[in-house]
């Protein structure tokens, strides 16, 4: 990727629309809800609505008129790149952390971000046979007997390799680009 392939491409102009659960309301079932985690957004509480494992869709006709209002003045949330950028943040510094930071700010594509158990993480999905620069810390970083986070973000002809352990800085190597 370079500079050019994201001409005007910013924090500010990436984020994304809030999201919003599902529900329904057994009286009304024609009609979906927006859930916010409270309550939804036209003001239903939890024991008043089933919840569904997908995102109310605004556009759809079924919306709630009050929810789908509701949503739409929602303030946006920051993308991915900016979400992860502010993690790196606590990262020790040095010219890795700043390359990273640097690709992040001008939107390079997180091809993977996951958690789980950090021994399926480190078998399946770190590649660490690809790691150039900075194995020992994630290695260790995914030594762990719990969960962590692992995301590969892929800038030019490298690939780095972030694990989020769940208190702490981040661990961040440089690996070769998948091809």
């Amino acid at each position: 990727m370079t500079s050019a392939d994201r001409e005007g491409w910013s924090f500010a102009t990436a984020r994304v629309p809030a999201e919003f659960g599902a529900a329904i309301h057994p009286l009304t079932p024609g009609l979906q809800h927006a859930w916010n985690g409270d309550e939804t957004l036209c003001g239903l509480v939890e024991d008043q609505i089933e919840l569904y494992r997908h995102l109310f869709d605004g556009e759809d006709d079924s919306a709630c008129p009050t929810c789908r209002q509701q949503a739409a003045a929602a303030p946006t949330r920051p993308c991915a790149q900016e979400r992860l950028h502010d993690r790196v943040l606590a990262t020790a510094a040095g010219p890795m952390r700043e390359d990273l930071l640097d690709a992040l700010r001008r939107g390079a594509r997180i091809k993977l971000w996951i958690n789980g158990p950090a021994v399926t993480l480190a078998r399946h999905y770190a590649r660490l046979d690809q790691i150039v620069e900075g194995g020992p810390a994630v290695v260790a970083a995914l030594g762990v007997n719990g969960s962590v986070g692992l995301a590969r973000v892929e800038h030019g002809p490298w690939q780095f390799i972030v694990v989020l352990p769940g208190h702490g800085p981040s661990r961040i190597a440089r690996a070769t680009a998948d091809r």
